[in-house]
């Protein structure tokens, strides 16, 4: 019998409905003449590719085809050969900042101060008396556009210039007295975020400040932290004020994430210093959701409609939790990103199966398999995987899963199961299977690897008969 195995990161405040989780793996739906309907692949490794002082590197901008990476205190310049030069420092703060550019100016801007860097100019803090504190910067028609922090206002720079203000360029948000959070383009539209709605304003070219609402529009909900917004797919990505993850559909936000993940999100202490970004990979686009404070990582598959979870380890084979990846870009020919606990710069790898040398584990926990309350025996339970795909020598050269089960609904768990090889390279007929797995009214299942091989689970089948 073919048995539902994990494609979606779907954990139920109560267990036994559903303990199903993906960790490093995510689903893709095959076409119809394919093997399996879903098939679970392994997330893509990251390969060194630049350092920046200790880091962390807390965010990414490409100007004129140039990388610019602040990490630490300090923004840099990074080579597409991987050369990072130290531009200039003082950036406070280690969360990552908000950058945006005009084609020759790069603003910075961290919840405190305002920061520029240009050719001509070099580094410089922001030192206009009309510069206010913001969280988020938007170049949109010739100017840097701000939320003006803790207020109901968001403001404006002079035309083509990020260090010059005018303090009659700004505007307060209309429909209610709510702070304004975060500013954020898209279609030529800017998006004022506030604690409990989104308004939407456009370009009329007024004197002073030349931005309007769009007339009779407002979208009655807010946002739960500035940077808790991404772009992608031609729309905006955000975490609500009521920890539920929408998607805007013109100026209708649609719920995306589901029950059992609003759940545990609203289980969080502190949300506020949430932040997200997005990214494509193998003809996928992610949505990534970083809880700093919580220490999790969830990720949105815009393709699929589907999540999973992302958790890195160190060097010392220890969870960091969350993810370790604070931005990414697209930038010579690579998807780079940098890193939380460090310096460094990467580029995904769809050949590396480690983090910055780190190991990895990909973990997969099916949904509860049942037959309406009768005893379930299962004589084998074997997963369909790409077998024989270790390397030539050390770890991975025989990739090995574990597996280990529940009978009651994913509270607790057997010890785990004797270890079972993948196939070393070359052996592509291995089968990866358990025998004598016993019986139960309902069983969840957890594999698990860390070898730094190819990981990707076709699908679940076991042979077994239903009693009473």
């Amino acid at each position: 019998m073919k048995i539902p195995f994990a494609t979606n990161s779907y954990k139920s405040p109560s267990l036994p409905i559903s303990a199903q989780r993906v960790v490093n793996m995510y689903a893709e739906r095959q076409p119809p003449d394919a093997k399996t309907d879903v098939a679970v692949f392994g997330h893509p490794g990251i390969v060194d590719f630049a350092t920046c002082g200790s880091g962390p590197v807390r965010g990414f901008h490409v100007m004129g085809g140039v990388l610019y990476v602040v990490s630490g205190r300090r923004l840099y310049s990074v080579s597409s050969l991987g050369i990072a030069t130290d531009i200039g420092g003082s950036i406070s703060g280690t969360s990552p900042v908000s950058m945006d550019d005009n084609g020759s100016q790069l603003v910075i801007v961290n919840g405190t101060n305002g920061y520029l860097y240009s050719a001509t100019l070099g580094f410089i803090l922001i030192t206009d008396t009309d510069f206010n504190a913001a969280e988020t910067v938007q170049f949109f028609d010739q100017r840097f556009y701000y939320d003006w922090k803790s207020t109901n206002k968001f403001f404006g720079s002079d035309l083509l210039d990020g260090t010059s203000y005018n303090a009659l360029v700004f505007a307060s948000a209309e429909t209610r007295p709510d702070n304004v959070k975060a500013v954020v383009l898209t279609k030529q539209i800017l998006l004022v975020f506030g604690d409990t709605t989104i308004e939407p304003w456009q370009d009329i070219g007024a004197a002073n400040m030349p931005l309007e609402r769009v007339p009779g529009v407002v979208i009655e909900r807010g946002l739960a932290a500035p940077r808790a917004v991404a772009k992608e797919d031609n729309t905006a990505f955000f975490l609500g004020e009521d920890r539920r993850h929408y998607r805007l559909d013109g100026v209708t936000p649609i719920g995306i994430s589901t029950p059992a993940l609003d759940a545990e999100w609203q289980s969080y202490g502190t949300v506020s210093d949430t932040f997200s970004f997005a990214y494509s990979w193998a003809g996928h686009k992610f949505v990534v959701l970083q809880f700093v404070s919580a220490n999790k990582t969830f990720v949105f598959d815009i393709s699929t409609g589907l999540y999973h979870e992302r958790e890195s380890w160190d060097i010392n084979g220890r969870s960091l939790g969350r993810w370790r990846v604070n931005c990414v870009a697209n930038c010579y020919d690579k998807v780079l990103v940098g890193d939380a606990f460090s310096g460094k710069i990467g580029y995904l790898s769809a050949t590396t199966y480690t983090e910055f040398g780190c190991t990895t584990q990909a973990l997969c926990t099916s949904p509860p398999i049942h037959a309406d309350r009768k005893r379930l025996f299962i004589s084998r339970l074997e997963l369909d995987i790409e077998a024989g795909v270790g390397i030539n020598t050390g770890q991975g050269s025989d990739p090995q899963w574990m597996l280990r089960s529940s009978k009651d609904g994913g509270r607790t768990y057997t010890t785990l199961q004797k270890w079972r090889s993948a196939g070393a390279i070359g052996q592509y007929r291995t089968r990866l299977r358990w025998l004598r797995m016993g019986q139960a009214r309902e069983r969840v299942f957890e594999a698990t690897t860390t070898d730094p091989v190819k990981r990707t689970i076709i699908a679940a089948n076991g042979d077994g008969y239903i009693g009473v």
